[in-house]
């Protein structure tokens, strides 16, 4: 994509992705909890393909409202960078329906054992969408909303199939009414609407702002930001899913066990590798932050490097509320995290407007940083402290830190002063060595837990 678009096109699809990410979060995402918590039963039922039409309606529904309001903003002149409305409409809303069926289809697939076609659909809507997106901006014009459009485009069809294939050996009760009673709609209502105050929460506190910064620095700017802090925030998101989707599984199985020490020890045991884990990814993109974007972005987006760090520092909390809200429902209710989510948020607005004028767009990922620090001592405090189940083993985890700090410290010398001017091989060799390097220590560290792990398996 940054081979393709410039860094204000970067920015515009900075904006249109952060505007959808507020109507899914806020309007899609409890419905979509609810219906994956439900699926099951509704499977058993007969009355999944009728739940999942409703589904469909409320889509369409919340699609309407999101064009409604976005032409609202557009009218009064809020900023949306100089987009055009009809696009940005056809874009978000697009989006909300299309993207929504694939992320709740695709993945109720690997729920009912289809695990074959839910790999395949999982890769054929990327594949397609990266090839009709470079077809797009290689060949019609080089702006964000051709590169969404393929995108889009893909999910259209990914999701026809995926509907297809979801439904196509489902049995159907055809006297389960289409509508809900006003019971299930209390029902509903209930079990989303703390789930919705708390993710519209999170938008606020890690993406809401860039509104503000493209209002502030201009849309070029956020493009170089959005890229920077891209970079970090879909590697430490792909290293988190590996290990979540391998120690997780054992995680449930712990705290349902029969034993009471294996239930109570279940997130400690949990949390011993998944913290050591997070501070691997942390420190290996710090060390590799300077030749990270030669390697993944394209030369206007190659000094994006300060943006990286701080992006991995930001991220790296995030993934720490993770870890301490996974086990958290033994200790509050769905309400309860409300209370978190908004002393995060506020405390990362206030930090960014103390810190905007003496650091520029700086200031933005380390507000997001310190937000994110907040709810994770709040979540910890309500749900762990005082548990001595959940204490954990610092003394190694202290020692680990110790090697990977010299090490980044290495690395990062390194690069600032032996490699005089990094080029492509340059740089491919110093994450080729951080690699080899954080490999090692990960393994000295974790060796124990992971030989368990493949024992178990």
């Amino acid at each position: 994509m940054t081979q393709l678009l410039s860094p204000a096109q970067m920015g515009v699809f900075a904006l249109i992705t952060t505007a959808t990410s507020f109507f899914a979060l806020f309007f899609i995402n409890p419905v979509g909890m609810f219906f994956n918590r439900r699926l099951h039963a509704w499977l058993s039922g007969g009355y999944a393909k009728q739940r999942f039409s409703l589904y469909v309606v409320y889509m369409l529904g919340v699609s309407c409202f999101a064009a409604i309001l976005i032409s609202i903003c557009h009218v009064i002149g809020v900023f949306i960078g100089g987009i055009s409305l009809f696009w940005f409409v056809i874009l978000v809303c697009g989006s909300l329906i299309f993207n929504t069926a694939i992320q709740t289809l695709v993945p109720s697939l690997n729920m009912i054992d289809r695990h074959g076609a839910f790999a395949v659909l999982n890769l054929a809507v990327l594949l397609l969408g990266l090839f009709i997106s470079v077809f797009f901006s290689a060949f019609i014009r080089p702006t964000a909303e051709m590169w969404l459009l393929g995108t889009l485009l893909s999910q259209v069809v990914c999701s026809a199939v995926a509907y297809k294939i979801f439904f196509g050996k489902v049995v159907t009760n055809s006297s389960i009414p289409l509508w809900v009673n006003s019971s299930q709609f209390e029902h509903v209502t209930r079990f989303c609407w703390p789930i919705a105050i708390a993710v519209l929460l999170q938008w606020l506190h890690m993406q809401g702002y860039r509104f503000f910064l493209a209002d502030s620095f201009g849309i070029a700017q956020l493009g170089l930001y959005s890229a920077g802090y891209g970079i970090a925030s879909s590697l430490m998101s792909a290293a988190e899913t590996i290990f979540t989707t391998w120690f997780q599984p054992q995680f449930y199985k712990d705290v349902n066990a029969a034993c009471s020490t294996q239930r109570n020890r279940a997130w400690a045991r949990y949390a011993e590798v998944m913290i050591p884990s997070s501070l691997l990814f942390l420190s290996a993109l710090i060390a590799a932050s300077p030749a990270l974007p030669r390697l993944m972005l394209g030369s206007a987006f190659h000094d994006v490097g300060q943006f990286i760090v701080l992006g991995a520092l930001a991220e790296w909390t995030r993934v720490m509320v993770g870890i301490v809200s996974l086990n958290a429902h033994r200790h509050m209710t769905t309400k309860l995290l409300i209370a978190p989510n908004a002393i995060g948020a506020a405390g990362a607005y206030i930090v960014l407007f103390a810190l905007l004028n003496n650091f520029g767009i700086v200031a933005a990922p380390v507000a997001v940083f310190v937000g994110g620090v907040a709810v994770f001592l709040y979540m910890y405090k309500i749900a762990y402290a005082g548990d001595v189940n959940a204490k954990l083993e610092m003394s190694k985890l202290a020692l680990m830190s110790f090697f990977l700090t010299l090490s980044t410290a290495l690395f990062l010398w390194l690069q600032s002063s032996i490699i005089a001017q990094p080029d492509f091989f340059a740089s491919l060799l110093v994450c080729i060595g951080i690699g080899a390097v954080w490999a090692t220590v990960g393994w000295y560290f974790l060796k124990s837990v992971l030989i368990d792990k493949v024992r178990l398996k």
